[in-house]
């Protein structure tokens, strides 16, 4: 353990800071457009463009990491995800927003495929649950601190894209000192989905799922929020306690993993996530002091999904082709993510803001049946 996380520790704290600046837009752009008054379809779009962007960065990414390095390929990206979201603040319409954000889902995917491939080349598989717990720990730990920075300046104005640019470029900086712990170029070696899908059917499955819980959280979260009349200060504070749930249950569900296994861990969280998200349904038109509950348990239940999913697959993958079997998975996580805002946005305007919950408890029900899928 202490040789895994002396080879990765900087890019693990590193990630925390990239995704502090990455919350801060999703939820400023959610709740700028909430004041912008885009309807709910709009967002949906917007939102979805992101992980249109993040699908199609994978695909270009293992032989970027290839040719340049991990070091040079995450810093570049990273800078490039500032200047992207300083733009929205310059053109605030639902056609730039859109373009804007496949750029953005571009660069941080590629940027997370080198950060990955990176962890799962120094971590085996004793502990890799536990070292790609540590990742997420440190990326939610950004994610909630992000929801305290959404308050510092008003959201109609330009100061928080500033800020968010200002953290994206912080971020590029620490993860040069590491460069002595990347893993060394390699030629690009071919590891497509469905290559990943025929090797672990479960872990691909469980992928694509947690892109899409994923995105219903982060996407609509500050929407389904804003449209339940909660405050800008009750918005972070609900966004928080899922972040929070998060952070606390993804280091001792990744030792639980790597202790009973990671199909048992899956199931029994899904099955955690998806009464949740029902819990969460039958309290929405409660008083919002109840509605944090089954947020915090969603947040616990759900956003830890991914880290598991892709240890799981990456306990099965030889060394040569770790790039790209990361490039495959954050591609599925991109893929599914797509669909989520989509999804939510229709189901929304149909239904009104419980239908968040609904179609959540739906991708989660999905998971619990992905577990019962061949090894």
């Amino acid at each position: 353990m202490r040789t895994a996380l002396k080879n990765v520790w900087l890019v693990i704290a590193t990630a925390g800071i990239i995704q502090t600046a990455n919350a801060l837009q999703t939820d400023l752009l959610g709740v700028r457009a909430g004041l912008e008054a885009f309807p709910a379809w709009a967002l949906g779009v917007i939102m979805a463009c992101y992980y249109i962007g993040y699908s199609a960065g994978p695909l270009a990414s293992h032989s970027i990491v290839a040719r340049f390095g991990h070091v040079v390929t995450i810093i570049v990206f990273t800078l490039v995800a500032g200047l992207v979201i300083y733009t929205h603040g310059v053109e605030v319409t639902v056609v730039a927003w859109s373009v804007l954000r496949i750029a953005s889902g571009f660069a941080l995917a590629i940027v997370f495929v080198g950060y990955e491939s990176w962890i799962n080349e120094r971590a085996d598989n004793r502990v890799r649950g536990r070292v790609f717990g540590l990742y997420l720990v440190s990326q939610m730990t950004g994610m909630t601190f992000a929801q305290v920075l959404l308050n510092v300046s008003d959201p109609k104005g330009i100061g928080l894209f500033e800020l968010s640019a200002i953290l994206f470029i912080a971020a590029a900086i620490p993860i040069w000192f590491a460069r002595d712990k990347a893993p060394a170029k390699a030629p690009p070696v071919p590891f497509s989905i469905f290559a990943l899908a025929r090797l672990s059917p479960m872990g691909a499955a469980a992928t694509a799922l947690s892109g899409v819980s994923w995105s219903i959280v982060f996407t609509f979260g500050p929407s389904y929020a804003q449209r339940a009349d909660f405050s800008i200060s009750e918005i972070s504070l609900y966004m928080g306690v899922a972040m929070v749930g998060g952070a606390l249950m993804q280091f001792p569900l990744g030792w639980i993993s790597d202790a009973i296994g990671r199909r048992a861990t899956i199931f029994f969280m899904s099955l955690g996530g998806t009464a949740s998200s029902l819990l969460g349904f039958y309290l929405h038109a409660l008083p919002h002091i109840y509605q944090y509950i089954p947020f915090a348990l969603i947040g616990a239940l759900v956003l830890p999904l991914y880290g598991l999913a892709a240890a799981h697959t990456n306990d099965r993958i030889e060394s040569r082709h770790r790039v790209a079997a990361a490039a495959s998975l954050v591609l599925l996580f991109g893929l599914g993510s797509i669909f989520g805002p989509l999804i939510v946005g229709s189901v929304i305007t149909a239904m009104g803001a419980g239908g968040f919950f609904v179609v959540l408890a739906a991708v989660m029900g999905l998971s619990v049946t992905a577990t019962a899928l061949p090894r």
